[in-house]
Parts: structure tokens; C-alpha cells; sequence
């Protein structure tokens, strides 16, 4: 990723935390492959990682007031993916085993 676009993300992130659904477009578009790509190696089965898919990028939408720029944009969304993908294996973990 070039130093221009990683300047472009963290200002879309800012038009995100301001309710810009282009500016979420734009960066869906820029970054949903890679994170969708994280998600199924941390996760696994196809279709749970389309609901994971799903949630990250809404937890995006809720959450990008909170980026605080000391990552790269796409770090801080990989971090995420992989919170939300260790949460769910958890989740998954704890009904085989009745918790």
C-alpha cells in the first residue's frame, strides 16, 4: 500500500465516524478482500465467515470515531477482524463443550 492511500484510509475513516456511507464504500471496497481472507484463516468454515465479514465491517461503522491513527488504517482493521474472529471461535468453543 502506497503512503497516499494509507493517508486516503485514515481520511476515510474520519468521514466514517461521521455517518459517510461513500467514504464506508470506499474503504469496503479497498479492504474486504484482505480482511475477508484473514478472517477465514483465523475462523475457518465459509459460511460463518461471511456473518464474521458482516460484523466486522459493522463494528467499523460504530467504531471508527475510535481510531486514533497510532497504526496503519489497515492494521487497525485487521486487529479488529481479529478480535471479532477469536471472539466467535470462543463463542463456537463454548457451546460444543456446553459452557
Amino acid at each position: 500500500m502506497s503512503a497516499t492511500q494509507a493517508a486516503a484510509d485514515d481520511v476515510l475513516i474520519a468521514r466514517i465516524a461521521q455517518g459517510d456511507r461513500l467514504a464506508m464504500q470506499v474503504l469496503y471496497g479497498r479492504h474486504h478482500v484482505r480482511v475477508f481472507r484473514f478472517g477465514l484463516r483465523l475462523y475457518g468454515t465459509n459460511r460463518s465467515r461471511k456473518t464474521l465479514s458482516a460484523r466486522f465491517f459493522s463494528t467499523l461503522w460504530r467504531q471508527a470515531g475510535k481510531f486514533e491513527g497510532r497504526s496503519a488504517v489497515s492494521t487497525w482493521l485487521l486487529a479488529i477482524t481479529r478480535f471479532k474472529a477469536l471472539s466467535a471461535l470462543r463463542r463456537r468453543e463454548g457451546r460444543r463443550t456446553g459452557r
